[in-house]
């Protein structure tokens, strides 16, 4: 071979594996959230444990939704039609889940990572506009008995937690929702049937 040619070659192939070890060495972006954080490697034992909590709670949707494709209504739909329907779907989940009780979704290790989870949003110095913005609105929130299938009262407001707090829970189907009480306990709520799926007591400290 041409020792010009030879040379050209050469120079070619150490700029490409430059280029590799460059694109190797790229720094990969770290987790920004504790939820991330706990998904981020499989060794993670809290990964295990939002793995638990996601598996538990789309067997609860799937039933959700199979029952609420038997119950359809249209978009014209009155008030009662739509009041009949939310307690159709209440009614057969209660029958479907009459044994259930409180820690079935959220167990107790999943109770003991969502506190962690909230934890940090409470310290420090920002933690102070936070613990602020949830005293601030511990009077106008929900004074609730917490029972697994108990339907939430029209009378008391859905109110949820301050966004940065939620942005560290994992994120749920539009089937539910989180909700915090007066006594800052957690829990979901199924939007469709109103009626509480789980609770964890004092979940904000």
């Amino acid at each position: 071979m041409n020792p010009l040619i030879r040379a050209l070659a050469a120079a070619a192939l150490l700029a490409g594996a430059a280029g590799c070890g460059m694109l190797n060495r790229s720094p990969v972006p770290e987790p920004i959230t504790p939820i991330q954080k706990a998904t981020a490697s499989p060794d993670n034992p809290d990964s295990a444990i939002l793995a638990d909590f996601k598996a538990r709670l789309e067997k609860y949707v799937r039933v959700q939704r199979a029952l609420l494709d038997k119950v359809p209504i249209s978009e014209n739909a009155t008030p009662a039609q739509i009041r009949a329907r939310q307690e159709t779907l209440a009614a057969q989940l209660r029958m479907i889940r009459k044994d259930a009780k409180p820690g079935d979704i959220l167990t107790p290790q999943v109770a003991a990572l969502f506190r962690r989870l909230i934890n940090p949003e409470l310290k420090g110095r920002e933690g102070r506009d936070t613990k602020r913005a949830l005293e601030e609105d511990d009077g106008t929130r929900a004074h609730v008995w917490l029972r697994v299938n108990a339907t939430w009262p029209e009378s008391e407001p859905l109110t949820t937690m301050p966004p940065n707090i939620l942005a560290n829970l994992p994120q749920l189907p539009e089937d539910v929702e989180y909700l915090i009480t007066d006594e800052r306990h957690l829990l979901l709520r199924d939007v469709d049937a109103n009626i509480i799926v789980d609770f964890i007591y004092h979940a904000v400290r």
